[in-house]
């Protein structure tokens, strides 16, 4: 009797310990389970925190590459719209006067042509760094035409430099040359103008904003 009644304190202290050791484990997995729902949670959020960090700084370098075009593009177009002046200047002349007349008045129109030749190529290599392809391919043109209509009319300054008479047959040659050339810059000016609104996203005249 004695024995059986020693024996079950002990089975109820080995169910009891079984009883602790359970709730134990239980408490670390439950403990384990918050740590990695914490961990996780916290590399969640900082994934999420660099891509919102990341796309920021893509959306602020995209917004400073458009500031810069738009600036440069306009630095350009104002350099050609310069020299674009001064071809009319010209084509003005060449329709009013001949002769001696004609001569005194190019000498005056080309004056400041050679400065404004200068700063439409150094724009220019403003456009050729940050510009697309197609920016950069139509704006060379615009370049490329008016300095060789720029250049014919020198050549026609030097004729009268060294002659006062032009034959009628030269200048209109060179009067032709200038017209196809100043004509082509403005094809090329054209192009350039929409290669700037694609790359830009800037809507045409006849685009919906």
């Amino acid at each position: 009797m004695s024995e059986t009644k020693s024996a079950e304190p002990l089975d109820r202290i080995a169910v009891r310990r079984h009883q602790f050791r359970l709730s134990m484990l239980v408490a670390t997995m439950a403990v384990a389970g918050t740590l990695i729902g914490s961990v996780a949670g916290g590399v969640f959020t900082l994934l999420n925190t660099s891509n919102q960090v990341e796309a920021t700084v893509n959306q602020s370098s995209n917004e400073f590459l458009r500031t810069q075009r738009q600036q440069i593009y306009s630095e350009f177009l104002t350099a050609a719209n310069e020299v674009c002046t001064t071809a009319s200047s010209v084509s003005v002349a060449f329709d009013n006067f001949d002769g001696p007349d004609l001569s005194g008045v190019m000498l005056e129109i080309l004056g400041p042509l050679p400065r404004q030749n200068i700063v439409l190529g150094s724009k220019f290599a403003a456009v050729e760094l940050i510009g697309s392809e197609a920016v950069v391919e139509s704006a060379r043109r615009m370049v490329v035409e008016y300095l060789a209509g720029a250049e014919t009319i020198g050549w026609l300054s030097n004729d009268f430099a060294a002659d006062d008479v032009v034959s009628a047959d030269a200048l209109s040659t060179r009067q032709q040359q200038f017209a196809d050339h100043f004509q082509s810059g403005k094809s090329a000016q054209e192009d350039f103008l929409a290669a700037v609104r694609g790359e830009l996203g800037i809507p045409g005249h006849g685009d919906r904003p």
